[in-house]
């Protein structure tokens, strides 16, 4: 047996499911590259969960559909089908198998990483560029120690969580099932905003944190330079109501010293949301009255245009932002001046404007 059969085995050992997702990728490889197979099977699978709960981008997203599975023979898209499928089996055994919060069932794989797994044991990483996924029992260790026994996430209600390099979303997973062991239920008192630069990430972090009901905004962007390229909203984010809940809980967020009224106002002020299920009829903003339909908002024309890559925030001096507002920059300054007030903003904060308000 080969070295890359024995790591695919430990990476199924024990879970019928991945073994046979395993199986099904093996097929592909006689007439597709795996890298792309791959890339290809967690982007196809994002867009089929997000088209069931995203219709403001369902068109240009099921566009995109189109033109990966024209590529395939019509028996290799039943096989990217199959896939889906093992998948879901797994991770709804997984659930099952951790019972009810603070129940005390601890599988020895508990939720796991699934296609971060697959993807190291297929060997598709990029070693060259640092590209390597942390082994879940070291996310979970460290979940663990930070949630301890949830009591501070049970005194503020909620908690949020923030990856700036989220990779396939295992720590965010392994965050939701420390909550899970300390009796929290983790759809409605744990919100993940997780950026990648790789899509190929991106899509495997929402496929995953979809299918466990994890309430995640995942956004295909920098962290360094703001750019952003696509958001992908979770059906826990849409249907447990985490925009509301996340504008109530800012809104409540007590003023900072110094800020100006202006500031203050752009805390509670602004007219774009992500998709809400269950609500029709006009909705009025700050610049005129937005339709929805079919239960997803539909931006007013005016404030589309803020949804786009190109979107610009203005700081306090009235420029736009540029590349140098970066995570490093603002890093440095807040290391060399710990009491100066923060003027620029992260990826968060242009996320948090684009998704919550």
């Amino acid at each position: 047996m080969g070295r890359q059969q024995r790591k695919e085995r430990a990476a199924s050992s024990g879970d019928p499911h991945k073994a046979a997702i395993i199986k099904l990728m093996r097929e592909f490889t006689h007439s597709h590259d795996p890298y792309t197979v791959f890339a290809d099977f967690v982007e196809v699978s994002a867009i089929a969960i997000s088209s069931k709960v995203d219709q403001l981008q369902f068109e240009a997203r099921e566009k995109r559909y189109l033109e990966i599975v024209g590529k395939y023979k019509r028996e290799e898209v039943n096989r990217f089908a199959a896939m889906f499928a093992e998948l879901q089996m797994c991770y709804r055994t997984r659930i099952d198998a951790i019972g009810d919060p603070g129940s005390g069932h601890e599988p020895a794989g508990g939720l796991g990483d699934v296609l971060g797994e697959i993807f190291m044991a297929l060997e598709l990483g990029n070693a060259r560029a640092g590209q390597f996924f942390t082994p879940y029992s070291v996310s979970l260790l460290m979940a663990m120690m930070t949630v301890g026994d949830g009591a501070s996430i049970r005194e503020r209600g909620f908690v949020t969580l923030q990856e700036p390099a989220c990779g396939s979303a295992g720590m965010v997973v392994a965050t939701a099932q420390a909550m899970h062991q300390a009796g929290l239920n983790y759809p409605e008192t744990l919100h993940a905003t997780c950026v990648d630069i790789d899509p190929r990430c991106v899509h495997m972090a929402y496929v995953q944190l979809s299918l466990m009901g994890i309430p995640a905004v995942v956004v295909h962007g920098n962290a360094l330079s703001l750019e952003v390229w696509s958001v992908w909203y979770t059906p826990a984010h849409i249907f447990v109501g985490w925009d509301r809940k996340l504008r109530r809980g800012r809104q409540q967020l007590p003023v900072e010293p110094g800020a100006s009224p202006a500031e203050d106002a752009g805390l509670q002020e602004s007219c774009i949301e992500s998709p809400e299920a269950a609500t029709t009829g006009d909705v009025e903003t700050d610049s005129g009255s937005c339709r929805q339909h079919g239960g997803h908002s539909i931006v007013c024309e005016e404030r589309e245009a803020e949804l786009a890559v190109a979107v610009e925030e203005v700081a306090e001096s009235g420029a736009p932002l540029t590349v140098a507002s970066s995570l490093a920059d603002l890093f440095e300054e807040v290391a060399q001046e710990p009491g100066a007030k923060r003027a620029e903003f992260t990826i968060f904060d242009r996320i948090d404007q684009m998704t919550l308000f």
